[in-house]
């Protein structure tokens, strides 16, 4: 185990896992037992056990094995799953990341049942609508990170670390009617790694007002291409002013000596009464390979 310590968070490794055959992890959601992981450039959505296996996986969509190179679907034509939110223990979402056009503008739709039913749609045209508000309009699309909470669905930008807030419902509506939902956008400094501000890569809501994120840092300054990997870390966000939102804590992810690690998303297993939370990272090395890593955090 490894405690490393800065900016009122302690944080604790507790467990890191190489999860075989799921390439590039990007998205992760915890659902009583179970975690459910999404990969940028898989057509996946992975069932992953308390032991971290993987124990199934669901077809999020149709392509022709010609459009794989391994098992990773090739660059140009992937969907660039990078977003994946419970809705409610039945109900999963995920969101392409939108840098590139219409490629990656895809939302589905997960209702988890006996066969599970999966929703597709094509979201280019609430990303063409997302792009001329000022905090965007000078920016790239790359939506990297959603969280839920209270009817409302926040986008996480990772280009300026721009937040984008809608009313859920009216999303859905949107899907069906074309009426396009009403948008809240506020920006955010995050702090620097090596000199560098980190970009969003991962959120989850830990209580009404207060995200819990992932940042990382690369070596890269547009959305599509991929750098040297510089570094992540994790912190939480007050929201209670969606205008002014807040980092009030944060700290570096230790790499336990290895390479500096990517990590892509976060997702909540347990909040305990003595403060600390138990959390689960996902992280992605751009050449394929995906790790969990098991953490407690002192907040």
């Amino acid at each position: 185990m490894n405690i490393y310590s800065q900016k009122k968070m302690e944080i604790e490794i507790q467990k890191i896992s190489n999860i075989e055959n799921f390439p590039s992890g990007s998205g992760l959601a915890a659902n009583g037992e179970k975690l459910y992981a999404i990969g940028d450039d898989s057509p996946f959505l992975y069932v992953i056990n308390s032991n971290f296996q993987v124990e199934n996986r669901i077809s999020l969509l149709e392509t022709s094995t010609d459009n794989f190179k391994g098992n990773r679907i090739k660059k140009k034509i992937k969907p660039d799953f990078e977003t994946l939110e419970m809705i409610s223990e039945n109900e999963l979402v995920v969101f392409g990341s939108g840098s590139k056009s219409p490629q990656r503008d895809v939302f589905v739709r997960v209702l988890l049942n006996e066969n599970s039913t999966i929703e597709s749609h094509s979201i280019t045209e609430f990303y063409e609508y997302l792009k001329p508000f000022p905090l965007l309009a000078n920016t790239e699309l790359n939506i990297e990170a959603s969280a839920f909470s209270d009817g409302f669905l926040y986008l996480f930008n990772r280009s300026n670390n721009v937040i984008v807030k809608f009313d859920y419902q009216d999303f859905l509506s949107y899907l069906k009617t074309g009426n396009l939902p009403k948008i809240e956008i506020s920006q955010i400094s995050l702090p620097e790694i090596e000199k560098f501000e980190a970009g969003f890569s991962g959120a989850t809501f830990k209580e009404k007002s207060k995200i819990i994120f992932t940042a990382s840092v690369e070596a890269t300054d547009d959305a599509y291409n991929d750098g040297e990997i510089i570094g992540s870390l994790v912190g939480v966000i007050d929201v209670s002013d969606f205008q002014r939102p807040k980092v009030i804590r944060y700290n570096l992810i230790p790499n336990n000596g290895e390479n500096p690690i990517k990590v892509e998303s976060i997702t909540i297993l347990s909040s305990k009464s003595n403060g600390n939370t138990e959390v689960v990272f996902i992280t992605d090395d751009d050449n394929g390979n995906t790790k969990l890593i098991k953490a407690s955090l002192k907040m």
